[in-house]
């Protein structure tokens, strides 16, 4: 008997209303041009952490083991890497901030709850909450500074509100929230309401009054923040990342558990990872000192851009975004179209190497 013609009696209604994550497109094949540089998914143009490729390259023998790395045992690596100043239990690692994402609705998000975001943001929270059958309640950045609306939140919250996501610093933005504006938040919130406190980019923040979760999940602050190693340490295609969080949140959430949940030459690469402090400081070098030179540049060709704590930038375009990308990746040189995550008019631009960060202004002049 096929239910091929109507809805089939197992599919759940809230997950057939899911919006569908617009997956991206893929690299093209850099063999068609002399040179290319992507500079559009904010990966770590320095490459992976030396220490990890070596880690990889000497344990490939093992991987006949379901588990000769688990998540335990990274949980315990965690604890050490924050002096234990957090314990392993406070800890949540996933494939990936993504999946540490998805444990955290499974876990606190029921058909009816409520979740707000701020809008232009990382695109897969509306997907990942509404597959739990949750509400996203959007209140939008506000312009023209792309800063997240703390009155406006608060005032959005209802006794259905289960979680509020804080991106700091913001993807697509760059922007980001400081400490006052923060605990304002916190300290508006009732009781039972969490924060998803999306960091993943706080190793390239400069900025003095940046608030990091450690700090409140040490108050005991209802927080669970969300690292990954797709950033700094360069291994965004083995897809490994973690929460952190309090005792409470965190026992509760490992509750949560895959079996082999994390493939073992990942766990170990991102071990390694942990300490190379070398790689870390050469990649925030290469950022700190890449956007002075955009903004430089930027402000020489009178480009509107938004300062930035990530290791990206979102500026304006004359033409349509669509129009500007296509004609970007006609030369080799690829961006982010902001058409695509609600910044309709702007271009979300990685920063590289010099080599790259200079060829993208030589393809900038040609298409302006």
């Amino acid at each position: 008997m096929s239910f091929q013609a109507k809805k089939h009696p197992l599919f759940k209604e809230h997950i057939e209303k899911a919006s569908r994550f617009q997956l991206r497109k893929p690299t093209p094949n850099k063999k068609k041009w002399d040179s290319f540089y992507k500079l559009s998914s904010n990966e770590n143009m320095l490459g992976a952490s030396p220490l990890a490729l070596e880690a990889i390259r000497k344990a490939t023998e093992g991987v006949y083991e379901y588990d000769f790395y688990d998540d335990y045992q990274f949980q315990d690596v965690l604890a050490d890497f924050y002096n234990q100043e957090l314990k392993s239990g406070q800890f949540i690692t996933a494939n990936s901030g993504v999946e540490v994402l998805e444990i955290i609705c499974r876990g606190l998000v029921s058909v009816g709850s409520e979740c707000i975001i701020s809008s232009p943001t990382f695109s897969p929270y509306t997907n990942i909450i509404e597959l739990e059958g949750g509400i996203v309640i959007d209140i939008p950045l506000e312009l023209p500074d792309y800063q997240i609306n703390v009155d406006a939140i608060l005032n959005a919250i209802t006794d259905k509100t289960a979680l509020i996501f804080v991106t700091n610093p913001n993807n697509p933005t760059g922007t980001y929230v400081n400490k006052t504006d923060f605990e304002r938040l916190l300290d508006g919130l009732p009781q039972d309401v969490i924060v998803v406190y999306d960091e993943v980019y706080f190793h390239f923040v400069d900025a003095e009054d940046f608030p990091y979760a450690k700090d409140y999940i040490k108050q005991g602050r209802n927080i669970i923040g969300l690292h990954t190693f797709s950033k700094i340490y360069g291994l965004a295609g083995l897809r490994v990342g973690y929460g952190l969080t309090t005792p409470f949140i965190g026992e509760y959430l490992n509750k949560i558990f895959r079996p082999f949940r994390i493939n073992s030459l990942s766990t170990l690469a991102a071990y390694e990872a942990l300490k190379d402090e070398d790689h870390v400081q050469k990649s925030q070098k290469m950022i700190w000192e890449g956007k002075k030179w955009f903004y430089q540049k930027f402000d020489e060709l009178g480009i509107t851009y938004w300062p930035t704590q990530g290791n990206f930038i979102l500026f304006k375009v004359e033409i349509s975004s669509l129009d500007f990308t296509q004609k970007m990746l006609n030369e080799g040189v690829m961006v982010r179209p902001g058409d695509n995550f609600g910044a309709p008019g702007c271009i979300r631009l990685t920063i590289g190497t010099q080599e790259a960060n200079e060829r993208f202004i030589e393809v900038y002049k040609g298409i302006k």
